[in-house]
Parts: C-alpha cells; sequence; structure tokens
C-alpha cells in the first residue's frame, strides 16, 4: 500500500471506520505477518509508553507489570492476544463469521494507531499537559467508537449493539483471565520466595 493509501485508510478509519474495517479485512494478510504485526506493534508501543514516563515521570511508583519496557510489553502482549481470541470466539458464539485474520487485521491496525496517538501526546504533555490529558480521553472515547463499528463488520452482524455486546462479554473474560494468571503468576512468586 503507498503512503497516499495509508493516509486514506487513517482518514476512513476516523471519519467511515466501517469502510476502513472493510478495506483492512479485504487485504488478506497471511496470518504469520498478522501476528509479526501485533507483536512489533506490542513492542512499539511499550516503548513508547516509557519514553512518555521520562518526559513526565509518574508521583507515584507504577506497578509491577508497568514498572520496566519489558514487564508492560509482557501485559500489553497478553492482553491482545486475549482480545484477539476473545473477540472471535465470543463474536462465533453469537453468530458472527469473523475468521482470526480479520480480528487480527483489525487490532494491529488499532494498535498502530495507538502508537501515532502516544507519541503525540508525549510530545503534547512536554507542551501542555492539560491538553495531552484531554486528546487521550478524547481518543480513548472516539476508539470505542470506532471498535465497535470494526467488530461489527468484521462479524458481519449488522448491528453496532450486538458488536459493543460481544466487546462487553469479551472484556469480562479478558479481566477474569487476567486475574487468574496475575494470582497464579504471584503465588509461584511467593512459593519460590519462600523456599529459597
Amino acid at each position: 500500500m503507498t503512503r497516499s493509501g495509508w493516509r486514506d485508510l487513517l482518514t476512513e478509519t476516523i471519519v467511515a471506520p466501517r469502510v476502513a474495517a472493510a478495506r483492512l479485512i479485504m487485504l488478506d494478510l497471511p496470518r504469520p505477518v498478522l501476528w509479526q504485526g501485533l507483536g512489533l506493534m506490542i513492542i512499539l508501543n511499550a516503548m513508547a509508553f516509557h519514553l512518555g514516563l521520562l518526559s513526565s515521570p509518574p508521583s507515584e511508583p507504577l506497578p509491577g507489570m508497568m514498572a520496566t519496557p519489558f514487564a508492560f510489553a509482557v501485559t500489553l502482549g497478553l492482553g491482545a492476544l486475549m482480545t484477539v481470541f476473545a473477540i472471535a470466539r465470543v463474536g462465533r458464539w453469537l453468530g458472527g463469521e469473523a475468521r482470526l485474520e480479520d480480528i487480527l487485521v483489525l487490532i494491529v491496525w488499532l494498535q498502530a494507531l495507538r502508537l501515532g496517538v502516544q507519541l503525540v501526546a508525549t510530545v503534547l504533555t512536554l507542551l501542555a499537559p492539560g491538553l495531552a490529558l484531554m486528546l487521550v480521553m478524547i481518543v480513548n472515547l472516539y476508539g470505542l467508537w470506532i471498535f465497535v463499528n470494526f467488530i461489527d463488520v468484521a462479524h458481519r452482524f449488522g448491528s453496532p449493539l450486538k458488536a459493543l455486546g460481544v466487546i462487553a462479554m469479551a472484556g469480562i473474560g479478558i479481566v477474569l483471565g487476567l486475574i487468574l494468571l496475575l494470582s497464579v503468576i504471584g503465588a509461584s512468586t511467593v512459593g519460590g520466595a519462600v523456599h529459597v
């Protein structure tokens, strides 16, 4: 895809997310390429997040899962993996038709957009912290609308409300899965410390 093609896709994502979702799915990228793209986006997002922390250090220590770029990348990666599989499975359970590749390409693109927003917010934090915070809030809210439309197109529901239901149900499953995973990791860490 040419530079103008990417620019058009970005514009469509903002003003016509359903059209953008259809274009992304029609790319029909191979699954290995999509997994590599997701991995790259996770790493770059983790680095951008910590770059932002350097420009505006937090007043309190971060949780362990966000304290280092590696830990944050692992956390972000687990969340992205769970999101891909949960959205695909819950959607199909509710009658959707999306392939795993359809969901993957949309998540990779959203992660790429997230990276761009993170970099813009980092620069804005240095110039106008209040404006940076407002930008992140607006992007998060509008991003949910884009995500709903993306999932609706991928699963061919024809109902944004149904797509929102898929996202809500998948979100609950992801949160429960992360809590379980973190409790297992925490328990094994404590157990290891006791036996040392």
